[in-house]
């Protein structure tokens, strides 16, 4: 996943949509010495269409769209249903310590008890700088989902985190 190397986008993440018809939505916002930029890392609707930003070359970003089935549809609402959203809230983190960077997964999702927006600092493991705190399993399972449905439809690779932390899909 790119997140600590990319720069900037030419247009803003997308605002989430309130609509009962989103299921996941994350937008990246990515802080650098030169500034602050936001892309959307991917979205995902009750019919299975999934929305993410593409990264092309530096500063220049193209929407991106497609779908997944209904089974997997299913597994991801399975699993958010299942996260105690309790334990969502604020801004969470930072996790992990990056050098002259810092992200944050701006995360609207839908689940069981209702809809939760929350944050999350720093969530991908840097690969030399130690983990400055663990990560809950409820964000963890949240991130890793985001993780994977990007990774899915976008063909990126699967952040090391979530290899370790999940069933193969």
């Amino acid at each position: 996943m790119c997140v600590s190397l990319c720069s900037s986008t030419t247009r803003d993440a997308q605002p989430h949509v309130t609509s009962s018809g989103v299921v996941l939505e994350a937008t990246n916002e990515l802080t650098q010495f030169n500034g602050r930029t936001a892309r959307l890392l991917v979205r995902l609707t009750d019919d299975g269409k999934v929305e993410w930003d593409k990264y092309v070359r530096r500063n220049v970003w193209e929407p991106q769209t497609s779908s997944i089935s209904a089974e997997r549809l299913s597994e991801i609402r399975r699993t958010l249903n299942s996260i105690d959203t309790s334990q969502l809230h604020g801004v969470m983190g930072p996790y992990h310590i990056y050098v002259d960077t810092s992200v944050e997964l701006q995360i609207h999702m839908a689940a069981r008890q209702g809809e939760v927006t929350f944050s999350v600092r720093n969530p991908w493991s840097p690969s030399v700088i130690p983990t400055r705190k663990l990560m809950p399993k409820e964000v963890r399972a949240v991130v890793c989902e985001i993780d994977g449905l990007r990774a899915q439809v976008a063909s990126d690779p699967v952040d090391q985190m979530c290899k370790e932390s999940t069933s193969p899909r």
